[in-house]
């Protein structure tokens, strides 16, 4: 039997990229930080920019707004995998 009002998005720890570091050109700037085209994460994956992640009213980030693979770069970036050409 389904328990309502009991679903929880999940933790956005869990949708950070570990230790990500730029790869590629800036492509822009948000809060004061240049957006990479292009990051690689602790273990070597590569994620490509999609957009900035939009926050709730108390302040936390949209987690249900995220695409299939989709993970977070503070100060609220968006990379999703990706191979694109550098």
């Amino acid at each position: 039997m389904p328990r309502l009002g009991l679903e929880r998005s999940p933790s956005i720890e869990y949708l950070m990229l570990a230790d990500p570091k730029p790869d590629g050109p800036t492509v822009g700037f948000f809060r004061g930080s240049a957006i990479a085209a292009a990051v690689v994460d602790y273990f070597g994956r590569r994620y490509v920019f999609a957009g900035i992640a939009t926050r709730g009213r108390n302040g936390k980030y949209d987690a249900e707004a995220l695409g299939r693979g989709e993970r977070l770069v503070e100060p609220g970036l968006i990379y999703r995998p990706g191979t694109e050409a550098r």
